[in-house]
């Protein structure tokens, strides 16, 4: 019976169009699509393109409509500044965290720069950050500037560390080598006062 079935399905699928069927007698349907004109398949294109807008509308309302949700709930606690950026992967970042600013490094590591707490230079912060916000270019300017010269006061101390630290590993090398020089040159003396005293007869 399996075989019938198969056999008689291959004979419908692979039968040419137009041919009767076997069964019933009636020719099978011819699958060829409608003539569509032109203007039917610009509208439907038009349709494909206003619904694609719209769901990517929709998209941009709902990420805008979150983003404002966030900075709600965020922003009575916590909230970024703005920053600086030092290098590859290196910046300053400015945050406020209550009534307190915070000027972080971030790196390979996050570490605290400084915490300031004064309520006349948080303001001043602020109004130079909000400024820089706004596109201006000096505030953006004085901002930068005010936050290189955080990181050059901790640099400085640093530096001096270090350079203290060179000065004396290098004045003892020098100190090293130019002892060296006159014990070399009092052996090569020597040297040439025994050659002569070897060549006189």
């Amino acid at each position: 019976m399996g075989m019938v079935q198969i056999a008689g399905f291959s004979l419908v699928c692979y039968g040419e169009p137009g041919a009767p069927l076997e069964r019933g007698g009636q020719q099978s349907p011819d699958f060829t699509y409608a003539n569509t004109s032109s203007a039917d398949t610009f509208w439907m294109i038009v349709k494909v393109i206003f619904f694609l807008l719209l769901i990517i509308g929709l998209f941009f309302l709902i990420i805008k409509l979150l983003s404002q949700k966030n900075k709600i709930l965020l922003g009575r606690s916590l909230r970024s500044l703005g920053g600086l950026p030092l290098g590859q992967n290196k910046s300053i970042q400015v945050v406020e965290i209550g009534r307190s600013l915070y000027i972080v490094g971030v790196g390979e590591n996050v570490q605290l720069l400084d915490k300031i707490d004064d309520e006349e230079e948080i303001a001043y912060i602020t109004e130079l950050l909000n400024s820089n916000h706004s596109f201006n270019g000096a505030g953006f300017e004085s901002v930068s500037g005010w936050l290189k010269q955080l990181v050059k006061k901790k640099d400085v101390s640093e530096e001096a560390d270090i350079t203290d630290s060179f000065q004396q590993v290098f004045q003892h090398k020098m100190q090293h080598l130019s002892d060296r020089k006159k014990l070399m040159d009092e052996l090569q003396s020597e040297q040439n006062n025994t050659d002569r005293l070897n060549d006189k007869p």
